[in-house]
């Protein structure tokens, strides 16, 4: 069985993208899922394939689905270790570093995650995520968030939230065992992807409720291992004034985000040659 694979999901950043797969590629298998509507334009080669064949809308259910057609992908070659990350990720371990961090915890699944029933506020603020349609960004333009709650409140259109739902980051770390649980339970399990159709940002309860509710939960660690910072809930864009911040904090973080090389391209260099001069 090969030991560790990498799933990216990308749609902007064509330098900083090929800098991040050329970077893993020297000792990781890459599978690269291009968002459908972007003008990025690779194809795939050496042990990095590439993939642009959905249209991922932010939010949607459609990264939901974006991940899964790379897991299946992946999964078709016995990997020991599944990372997905994101193109405007920069790795802050060497790569020796990353594999010796998963041969000394192979059997934890590394993934941030929340019971929404944990406070009164949260499960009041998933819940609208979860039951109020979300058609899109101009859809939530247009109509209010009072105007939307109202509307998901009608009887005949009203969802109800789910039972055990849990909510954390889009990115994780999971095993094999972990990752053909997830395939086997969305195929004996239809109507749960379904049930995500337009909710806002399904991807971060899709599979955290999936493994926390199954005999995987007491080995899920709650952690991500990546680095941010966030406002307004939303990560920023890190620049070269958090580099300090950055390199306090790496401790167990294999991975910062997020970067944009239109925004700060001297904090992505500095941080790869920080990766050169630790080889």
């Amino acid at each position: 069985m090969n030991r560790i694979c990498f799933l990216i999901a990308a749609h902007k950043n064509q330098g900083q993208l090929l800098r991040l797969i050329n970077h893993l590629k020297k000792d990781f298998d890459i599978y690269v899922h291009i968002d459908k509507k972007s003008k990025l334009n690779l194809e795939s080669f050496d042990n990095v394939n590439i993939y642009k064949s959905i249209k991922v809308y932010h939010g949607g259910v459609s990264q939901v689905a974006a991940t899964l057609f790379l897991i299946r992908e992946a999964f078709k070659n016995n990997y020991e270790r599944y990372i997905f990350i994101s193109g405007q990720d920069v790795p802050l371990k060497t790569n020796k570093e990353i594999i010796n961090f998963f041969d000394e915890n192979k059997d934890k699944e590394f993934i941030s995650f929340e019971n929404i029933k944990n406070n009164d506020g949260m499960y009041k603020e998933m819940s609208f995520r979860i039951n109020a349609y979300n058609f899109g960004k101009i859809y939530r333009k247009l109509l209010g968030r009072k105007f939307r709650e109202s509307i998901s409140n009608i009887p005949f259109i009203k969802r109800k939230t789910p039972e055990n739902i849990y909510y954390g980051s889009s990115w994780w770390n999971l095993s094999y065992n972990a990752i053909k649980y997830i395939l086997e339970y969305v195929e004996k399990n239809p109507a749960f992807l379904k049930r995500f159709n337009y909710t806002w940002g399904s991807d971060e309860f899709f599979f955290q409720s999936i493994l926390l509710t199954s005999s995987f939960k007491d080995k899920c660690v709650n952690d991500c291992l990546r680095y941010l910072i966030w406002n307004g809930g939303a990560p920023i864009n890190l620049q070269m004034e958090d580099y300090i911040k950055i390199k306090e904090n790496i401790k167990d973080n294999l991975f910062a985000r997020k970067f944009d090389e239109n925004i700060d391209n001297d904090i992505i260099d500095k941080l790869y040659k920080d990766l050169e001069n630790s080889n």
